[in-house]
């Protein structure tokens, strides 16, 4: 561990290249993120601004009903996704058992023909 901390302390370049690599594996880890987050970003601008051009003096009561009806309808959106994903579980937890029993069924009459 020393020799490479030694190695490492010696030449700059390789730490430099080092970095570089390190903070290219990072931009592209987070490059969708920070894209998603300039889309909201530009959403959340584009709503205030739509709200402030129509009425300055609502304007805020009006965002904040905008951010309230966001919340509780994606609430209900999680909720009928975790119920859609319960049922579509339950329909292939029934089509593997069906599917199970389909190929014994076709084995034992493959067995019978011979």
């Amino acid at each position: 561990m020393n020799n490479i901390l030694d190695y490492l302390s010696s030449h700059s370049l390789v730490v430099m290249a080092v970095a570089f690599v390190i903070l290219l594996i990072v931009y592209f880890i987070f490059k969708q993120l920070i894209k998603l987050a300039l889309l909201l970003l530009l959403v959340a601008l584009a709503v205030g601004g739509y709200y402030y051009f129509n009425d300055p003096h609502k304007a805020p009561e009006n965002i904040l009903q905008t951010i309230k009806d966001a919340r509780t309808k994606s609430e209900k959106l999680v909720e009928t996704g975790k119920k859609a994903y319960q049922k579509t579980k339950g329909v292939y937890e029934k089509s593997k058992e069906l599917s199970k029993e389909a190929k014994e069924f076709f084995t034992k009459k493959e067995e019978k023909k011979k």
